[in-house]
């Protein structure tokens, strides 16, 4: 059963691994944005929009998107973004 409190426990999991970085938001985060979004600019907006940030934050600070999403997968490769699914 997934609970809240099951979340949290993997998160501090997550915390304690030394392979594991914080880093604030970069400055130059909206370029890269507006760069991921390009592909979606006649779209309406849905949840690539986050998706779409998180690759961007993670492109512009040159680290690894660890994700379970096959299509943000697929999109990261697309915009030369290193990133893996877990196994």
């Amino acid at each position: 059963m997934n609970t809240v409190q099951g979340g949290w426990d993997i998160y501090d999991r997550w915390l304690s691994d030394p392979r594991v970085q914080f880093h604030p938001e970069p400055r130059n985060v909206d370029a890269a944005f507006r760069h991921a979004t390009a592909p979606f600019a006649a779209q309406r907006a849905s949840k690539w929009i986050g998706d779409c940030y998180l690759l961007a934050f993670a492109k512009d600070i040159e680290a690894t998107l660890v994700t379970f999403d096959r299509a943000l997968l697929g999109l990261a490769r697309k915009q030369n973004c290193a990133a893996i699914i877990p196994s």
